[in-house]
């Protein structure tokens, strides 16, 4: 249509409002607004001034796209065309809704037109000279900045960071190739580097320890049990060169051999020549562990960093993916695909393992669950043969080769972005990626690399790859003090001191809604959701409590609590429909949920046992009620009567003053004058914030109970009634008390 092109700003705010709209006339078909209701209603709902022409042409860009729908279905169902909605001058729920729903999908195809790409150019190639043999792996020299290339037989090469040859020589005796104790050649399999030392595992059944200075042999591991196919090492600390570093190499016959070094800054075993069977006289300068994991041969191996995990791979189908410990002594997580696991990657930061497969599929897992992936990326047509994840990357991309073709993912979206297809200059042969044909390179600037036969093809990543003008969702600004999931939406409700509230989809890692100031320039002291994820509740520092739509953010109910005290604890009591509230007021509110909106019930009948402030509150199903106050008392009380059925008193003392200047995070000035004199013999500081109870030495008669900071039902225990175990445990300044709470006596056990 004619005229002028609404304001990107304007048709955002617009779209948002027509939502609301359509929200507001949810469950009324037969209601339909007319143009002067529309342009009311829009300009209530939109923030600033804007023009009348404005809103008038959104108006009709609407009644367009409703009568442009009604045009088509008209007209295919060969019915007359007068008296369309659009000519009528109104609107209903359902065309309204339609017209976001395109709008939406108007707008996605659009961001993904502008798209950035992340290969923007044309690859480089380099090729290893004086050899027609298949590189094995690039590996980065820190001093100086340089690559180094090693081949299968035997040659290495030196690179600048821009891969201008340096050097290129070859170890062993005779023409290029590694040579054996009888003269015969061996094929180096794989290679990795620890500090200034490159470590080469052979056919040989040998593992060669070589100076990158000199190329002189500093060790040789010889005798192994069988052909070692795949090396990587790991350090236990990165943050220290001193610090203990495992080297880990996986074999034809599915094993997987862990050498552990105490000491590889000076030096890894005591002589130059050492055999399999002998390394146990190393100790303790080196230690071996080495057993079966796989039923077929290891194609890789990586290591997890921080957490001290080693990752091995093979194409069995199972385990075709195994996690386990270096210590041996932790739980093991096996992953099992149909044809096994031909190459993966691990990220330490995103937490992510992707796992490519003859299948042509990649999968994305999380590292310690292996029931089910996180997402499988299916878009190919041959076996995947290399994978790569870019954390350096602000969108995270996946990089994954298909014999001669490179897939770009969206690690966090799951949406293919680009595919290219690489042609090396060899034309006649057969093409070998070798063991790791995929690495991100760092310098000069971020470049995958693709090794392939004796060549190796570079593309400069773009970093600003993705949406154009996407940011990270960093989260909340002040510290978060509940989270909630909601398995319905597969969603997590989370929400911060600074009064905001987030609803974030776990699939995508991003909010998708998100409310700001739930209390204006109040502190967010409480959170809680129903069991059906449709209402968020918030508490405040005032007492004030608010219903919220999980969907829209829009606030359904403002509720208050007696006192105007701080709110500390909400919870949902779906068996008899109501919420449960409690806080400073040292009394449990009852509110009953009648048809979505919630009603104050009178005073709970159990009165109030606590002689200070309610802290902490937990609920199990289907009438159990525990509350723990900050002089030490936990009441456990039954929902149906609303009377007490156990009562435990803190196992620990503290002295009277343990808390300092330092631990008051908010003036006292804070409370309303109605709560000034409600609660002036409390003893909680002016803050949500409990410091730590530090246990002093001082006479019985100065000691006072420590708050129960924490307490949780173990709620199959609770199920059951069964006696003599604990069913409630208590956090009580740093110490965890475990109760039976069918019983009267002491606690039946504890722990620091």
């Amino acid at each position: 249509g004619g005229g002028a092109r609404l304001s990107p700003n304007f048709e955002m705010e617009a779209v948002g409002a027509i939502s609301e709209l359509a929200q507001s006339l949810r469950g009324c078909e037969l209601r339909r607004i007319t143009r002067s209701d529309f342009e009311t209603t829009v300009r209530k709902h939109l923030s600033g001034s804007h023009a009348d022409q404005q809103i008038a042409q959104l108006w009709d860009k609407v009644s367009r796209s409703v009568t442009a729908r009604w045009l088509i279905i008209t007209k295919a169902k060969g019915l007359s065309c007068a008296g369309l909605c659009g000519g009528r001058g109104t609107i209903g729920q359902g065309e309204l809704c339609s017209f976001l729903l395109r709008e939406m999908q108007q707008r996605e195809s659009t961001a993904r037109a502008h798209l950035t790409l992340p290969l923007p150019h044309l690859p480089t190639f380099s090729s290893m000279p004086n050899t027609k043999d298949t590189v094995c792996a690039v590996l980065g020299l820190s001093t100086p900045p340089q690559y180094l290339t090693v081949s299968k037989d035997g040659s290495i090469c030196t690179w600048s960071t821009r891969f201008h040859l340096q050097q290129s020589v070859s170890i062993g005796g005779g023409h290029g190739s590694v040579r054996g104790r009888q003269g015969h050649g061996m094929c180096i399999t794989s290679c990795v580097m620890i500090g200034g030392t490159l470590v080469l595992a052979t056919t040989g059944r040998d593992l060669l320890f070589y100076d990158t200075v000199s190329l002189s042999c500093l060790h040789k591991f010889q005798k192994l049990p069988f052909v070692p196919l795949c090396l990587t090492y790991g350090v236990e600390d990165e943050k220290y060169a001193t610090s203990p570093g495992h080297l880990v190499w996986g074999d034809e016959s599915g094993c997987v051999g862990i050498l552990s070094f105490a000491e590889p800054h000076k030096s890894f075993f005591r002589s130059r020549l050492v055999t399999f069977n002998g390394v146990t006289d190393q100790a303790p300068l080196v230690r071996i562990r080495y057993e079966k994991a796989h039923s077929d041969w290891v194609c890789q191996v990586g290591w997890t960093g921080p957490a001290h995990y080693v990752i091995s791979a093979a194409q069995s189908s199972s385990p075709s993916l195994l996690i386990q410990h270096v210590s041996a002594h932790r739980k093991k997580y096996i992953f099992k695909i149909r044809m096994g696991v031909s190459c993966f990657d691990y990220s330490h930061r995103l937490e992510v393992v992707a796992t490519g497969s003859l299948d042509h599929i990649v999968r994305l897992w999380t590292p310690f669950s292996p029931h089910q992936p996180v997402a499988s990326l299916s878009s190919h047509t041959t076996g995947i043969v290399g994978v790569a994840i870019d954390e350096r990357s602000t969108m995270s991309y996946v990089h994954i080769t298909l014999l001669q073709f490179l897939c770009v993912w969206d690690i966090r979206e799951h949406h293919l972005l680009q595919t290219v297809s690489v042609k090396f200059p060899f034309t006649q042969r057969q093409p070998d990626f070798g063991p790791s044909p995929l690495l991100t390179l760092p310098l000069p600037s971020p470049t995958l690399n693709i090794s392939c036969n004796e060549y190796m093809a570079r593309f400069t990543l773009n970093e600003a790859a993705g949406l154009e003008g996407e940011k990270v969702d960093t989260g909340h600004t002040h510290p978060v003090c509940a989270v909630f999931f909601i398995p319905h939406f597969d969603q997590l409700v989370s929400g911060c001191e600074g009064g905001e509230v987030r609803v974030w989809d776990i699939s995508s890692r991003r909010t998708c809604m998100k409310v700001e100031g739930c209390h204006r320039d109040q502190e967010l002291t409480a959170l809680a959701v129903d069991t059906e994820g449709g209402r968020i509740l918030t508490g405040s520092r005032f007492g004030a409590i608010k219903v919220w739509d999980s969907l829209t953010g829009q606030n359904l109910q403002s509720l208050e609590t007696p006192g105007a005290t701080e709110v500390v604890s909400i919870l949902h009591h779906p068996e008899m429909r109501r919420f449960l509230a409690t806080g400073w007021n040292r009394q449990i509110s009852v509110f009953e949920d009648k048809k979505l909106q919630l009603s104050p019930e009178p005073a709970w009948a159990g009165g109030t046992p606590h002689c200070d402030d309610i802290i902490t509150m937990d609920y199990c199903s289907p009438y159990y009620l525990a509350t723990g106050s900050f002089d030490g008392l936990t009441v456990v009380w039954n929902t149906d009567t609303e009377r007490i059925v156990a009562q435990f008193r803190s196992q620990l003392k503290r002295r009277d003053q343990i808390l300092t200047s330092a631990t008051l995070k908010s003036p006292t000035s804070q409370h309303p004058p109605s709560a000034t004199n409600s609660l002036s013999t409390s003893s909680r500081p002016a803050s949500r914030r409990l410091s730590s109870y530090r246990l002093k030495s001082a006479s019985r008669s100065h000691l006072h109970h420590v708050p129960v900071d924490k307490l949780l039902f173990l709620k199959t225990r609770v199920k059951s009634k069964a006696r003599g175990q604990s069913t409630l445990v208590t956090s009580e300044g740093g110490h965890a008390f475990f109760w039976d709470m069918f019983s009267s006596g002491p606690p039946l056990g504890h722990s620091k």
